[in-house]
C-alpha cells in the first residue's frame, strides 16, 4: 500500500498503467483523465484505447458531444477491438472504418436493418485485419456475408444473434444468410447462429463451404 502521493508518481509508467487500465474508457474521458497531469499522460497513451466499448458511451447521459468519437481519436490508428451499440451507429461505423485499419474485433449491435447493413457492408471494406465479427439484429442482409468474405480474408469466429420469431418465411431468409456463409466464408473456424431457424440445405451449404469449420452453433 502507497505511503503518501509522492509513492505513486514514482511507480514505472508500466505499473501505473495497469492500474489506470481498470478505468472505464468513458470516465476516463469525462472525469479521470481532469485529477492530475501524470494521470493524463497514462490515459493518452494509445495502447490503453486499443481496445473500446462504445455502447456505453450513451448520447443520452452527459457525455460530451463526439466524446465516443474522440475515443477512436485516442487510439491514433491502434484500435484493434470495438464494440458498437448507439443511434448514431451508422456515423460511427464510418469513422472507425476510416481510422482503424488494424481492427481485428467488430462486435455491431442493433435493432433495425437496411441503412445498417449498408453501412457495414461499406465499413468491412477497410478492415483487412479482421478476425471476430458479432452481430446482432433483427435484420441482416447476405451482402455483409458477401464483403466479409471479399475484403476479410482473415476473418475465423462470425457470431450472428437475429432477435425474432423463427417462421417459415424466415427459415428462408436465414437459409439465404447460410448459403451466402457458405458460399464467401470458406477460411471461418467458428460459426454461431443464434436465433437463426436455417433448414438441412443451408447447412450443408455451410459444411461443405466452410471446411475449416471447428465449432458450429
Amino acid at each position: 500500500m502507497m505511503s503518501s502521493t509522492t509513492d505513486w508518481f514514482n511507480l514505472p509508467f508500466e505499473l501505473k498503467f495497469k492500474i489506470l487500465d481498470r478505468v472505464g474508457r468513458r470516465d476516463i474521458l469525462v472525469n479521470a483523465q481532469n485529477v492530475c497531469t501524470d494521470w493524463y499522460k497514462v490515459f493518452k497513451d494509445p495502447l490503453m484505447w486499443r481496445s473500446i466499448n462504445l455502447s456505453r458511451f450513451s448520447l443520452y447521459d452527459d457525455s460530451p458531444p463526439n466524446i465516443a468519437k474522440h475515443a477512436v481519436d485516442r487510439s491514433q490508428g491502434q484500435l484493434v477491438n470495438v464494440v458498437i451499440s448507439t443511434f448514431k451507429i451508422i456515423e460511427l461505423l464510418r469513422y472507425v472504418a476510416d481510422r482503424s485499419s488494424q481492427l481485428r474485433r467488430l462486435e455491431v449491435l442493433f435493432m433495425f436493418g437496411e441503412y445498417v447493413n449498408k453501412a457495414l457492408a461499406e465499413a468491412l471494406v477497410k478492415f483487412p485485419l479482421l478476425e471476430v465479427l458479432v452481430v446482432s439484429t433483427k435484420y441482416f442482409s447476405s451482402t455483409v456475408i458477401k464483403n466479409a468474405g471479399r475484403y476479410c480474408p482473415s476473418l475465423q469466429k462470425l457470431v450472428v444473434n437475429r432477435t425474432f420469431y423463427v417462421s417459415k418465411s424466415r427459415v428462408r431468409l436465414n437459409n439465404r444468410i447460410a448459403i451466402a456463409i457458405g458460399e464467401n466464408l470458406h477460411e471461418l473456424r467458428h460459426l454461431k447462429l443464434e436465433c437463426n431457424g436455417i433448414s438441412n440445405i443451408g447447412l450443408k451449404v455451410v459444411m461443405d463451404g466452410c471446411r475449416h469449420l471447428k465449432s458450429l452453433k
